[in-house]
């Protein structure tokens, strides 16, 4: 995990940005944040901060400084100095992975600081307190005490790689009416990318972050997932290739069959489309046309998924006539992977893509709702899908729209304009 193994890492899973989060030090910020401007992926400086309580407290840090002086405050609330035979050595590395000293207090410790107040220090330096890996049993806040305290400042809660993000969201965060966000909590470079949140931003920067995870000038947090697992970021990989293939309208459907034992995801673009050899060659993990970092898995996993869930995948393209796919799975099959948060898919495709004509379609036994950029931009008057009104419309219509599915009765509906 030296610096540049890191942002490798993260480079390779299509990430913009990484989060560094020692516990209690940041010694290696900087390294990497070095290592990063060489990759061309953002490191913004972390800490992790176990309290009294042993909960742990993400500091989401303004700048190195900040970092520091978080550090020079922490340590004097550490007791004792480390055992490297029994905790190992805490390496202290430069971009290179050459190693410059060891950090000399006890870091697997906890703080003598409360709650109240490790939050208190991190706001005092700048920085952003998020509830770590809220809903875990161990050093989740939710696990160690029982409850999130409704007085302490949070800024976000982070819902942990193992629980779907759209369930931790509702669960935990909404209640509070602060953002969620989600991430790997890497141990390893393996790990990097396992959970991911999207945010709304001018440019990769720790000062966007900021802003967008206190919702300021039109930043927002758009929304999370596992790549590896939730379908919902697969369909928001196959859409973002269709505009990359220059569509300008893309449809997607999501149809769930109980009584059929059936989960059907299609995605239909008037894209450049493919000839025979290519579309032939399309779902082979060893091909590819892409020439840009994007975050997904492509059509091969997405077979694979399908193929494991006693489905299949067929796609149908044709230059100059645009690319049809569905995926086909069993809907009760064990190896079936979750839907995962379909609002993080709209969300994310509508922000980055505002002038794309995307028509999105979710049907469940018979009842479905549908939304159509048109008709949001139409609703909105004049102000831009990506505007905070707009990003706020789209957020509604689909809360509103599956709200309206996961209720045992009820018919069609159309919530382009849930108000």
């Amino acid at each position: 995990m030296h610096p540049s193994a890191i942002v490798r890492a993260a480079a390779e899973a299509g990430l913009d940005g990484v989060v560094i989060c020692d516990h209690h030090a940041s010694d290696n910020v900087a390294a990497t944040g070095r290592a990063g401007l060489a990759a061309g992926c953002a490191v913004l400086p972390g800490m992790e901060i176990t309290t009294e309580e042993e909960v742990h407290v993400v500091a989401l840090l303004p700048d190195a400084t900040a970092a520091g002086a978080l550090q020079a405050r922490v340590a004097g609330a550490l007791p004792g100095r480390n055992d490297p035979d029994a905790f190992g050595l805490q390496v202290i590395a430069d971009e290179h992975a050459d190693v410059l000293g060891f950090n000399p207090s006890l870091l697997a410790g906890a703080t003598t600081w409360t709650l109240d107040r490790t939050v208190g220090e991190i706001h005092r330096v700048g920085g952003l307190a998020i509830a770590a890996h809220v809903e875990r049993e161990r050093f989740g806040m939710v696990g160690q005490l029982g409850f999130i305290p409704p007085d302490l400042a949070l800024d976000a809660i982070e819902i942990s790689a193992a629980t779907a993000y759209d369930s931790g969201r509702r669960r935990f965060a909404d209640p509070l009416r602060v953002p969620a966000v989600t991430g790997s909590d890497a141990h390893t470079p393996g790990e990097i990318g396992r959970a991911l949140t999207f945010l709304h931003l001018e440019r990769p920067e720790t000062a966007e972050v900021h802003r967008a995870i206190r919702a300021e000038g039109g930043r927002a947090v758009l929304g999370g997932g596992r790549p590896m697992e939730d379908l919902a970021l697969h369909i928001l990989d196959i859409a973002r290739n269709s505009v990359e293939a220059g569509a300008t309208r893309v449809e997607i459907r999501v149809d769930e069959d109980a009584a059929q034992n059936r989960l059907r995801i299609a995605v239909i673009d008037n894209g450049r489309g493919m000839d025979e050899a290519t579309a032939s060659r399309a779902t082979d993990p060893f091909f590819t046309t892409r020439r840009t970092r994007v975050v997904g898995l492509g059509l091969p996993l997405l077979r694979q998924a399908a193929e494991a869930a006693g489905g299949g995948l067929t796609l149908a393209s044709a230059p100059g006539s645009g690319t049809r796919l569905e995926a086909r799975f069993e809907l009760g099959h064990v190896d079936r992977a979750p839907l995962g948060d379909l609002e993080t898919t709209v969300l994310v495709l509508l922000a980055s893509h505002p002038d794309v004509d995307l028509d999105w379609t979710h049907r469940r036994d018979g009842r479905e709702y549908s939304l159509a950029a048109a008709d949001l931009r139409a609703a909105l008057d004049g102000a831009a899908l990506a505007s905070p009104a707009g990003l706020a419309l789209v957020r509604s219509a689909v809360r509103h729209g599956e709200a309206s599915l996961a209720r045992p009765e009820g018919g069609c509906s159309r919530t382009e304009d849930p108000q």
